[in-house]
């Protein structure tokens, strides 16, 4: 059921409460770019725990940190929501934790963080989110700004959970993220695809986190606009040669270009790679 765009506002809540309570039938309800932003959110939030909603889509609805504790409400304990999508609000802030907290008792597989203004304090609470969440599969952050020292906090969580799939791109890392990131991925079994594009990890520690690919077990691997120079590729060749686990890898819009290119394209004859961009 799709009310995208339609000019809905924070008033338009406990009508829409009242068509999703104990509606047996309703599956997927999508709210995006209306303005739900206010004090009768929360009604809304309270009839989705009697609902059978499967997925919910609330993209850009002017969502602020101020909604978390409704959202909390929504997802604590709910059996049946399995897909919550809040890209493009403005939920950093004091109560974030709040949901974050809620989440380890949901059973939500997949949560879309894009643009959020999550900024690297948010981090630990993102931490806590994961950290030996069993029914979370994918998790979307990006175009936050997640670079700082508790980037670390999400990482080491990171290890312990059961993501699949993490996108981080655009999230101003930098290549002192790199150790952190190795934490996160290496002997990680569970994490299958990992979006970094649009950062800047070129630098010094990218060579420790090309060599922690090589004991994850990452298929799918995504390095678009990322400052890669020709000094990576020694880097980018230890990371897939004789890697079992990689199918796809974007280099895309680097700058590769220089002698030791050769490497790179060398240790490709000994990889699984199927799809290099």
């Amino acid at each position: 059921y799709r009310l995208d765009r339609n000019q809905l506002v924070d008033s338009s809540c406990p009508h829409l409460a009242s068509g999703i309570r104990t509606n047996q039938t309703l599956r997927i309800l999508s709210l995006s770019y209306n303005n739900l932003q206010g004090p009768h959110f929360c009604d809304l939030m309270a009839a989705l725990t009697t609902s059978r909603i499967e997925q919910l889509h609330l993209v850009n609805t002017h969502l602020t940190d101020s909604s978390c504790p409704h959202l909390t409400s929504g997802i604590r304990n709910n059996q049946t929501l399995r897909t919550l999508n809040l890209s493009y609000n403005n939920l950093d802030g004091c109560h974030f934790s709040d949901l974050m907290a809620a989440l380890t008792t949901s059973r939500i597989e997949e949560l879309h963080l894009y643009n959020n203004h999550l900024t690297d304090s948010s981090c630990p609470h993102l931490a806590s989110g994961i950290r030996n969440n069993q029914t979370m599969r994918t998790l979307d952050l990006s175009h936050n700004n997640l670079q700082g020292p508790h980037f670390r906090d999400l990482m080491e969580a990171l290890t312990t959970s059961q993501i699949e799939e993490l996108h981080l791109d655009r999230n101003h890392l930098t290549h002192s993220s790199c150790p952190h990131l190795t934490s996160g991925i290496r002997n990680n079994q569970t994490l299958r695809k990992l979006n970094l594009n649009e950062n800047n990890l070129e630098g010094p520690h990218f060579s420790d986190f090309m060599a922690a690919l090589t004991t994850s077990q990452i298929e799918e691997l995504h390095l678009s606009d990322n400052h890669l120079t020709d000094s990576s590729c020694p880097h980018l060749a230890s990371g897939i040669r004789n890697n079992q686990t990689l199918r796809t890898l974007d280099l895309s819009w680097n700058n590769l270009e220089g002698p030791n290119f050769r490497d790179l394209m060398e240790a490709l004859t000994t990889s699984r790679i199927e799809e290099l961009q």
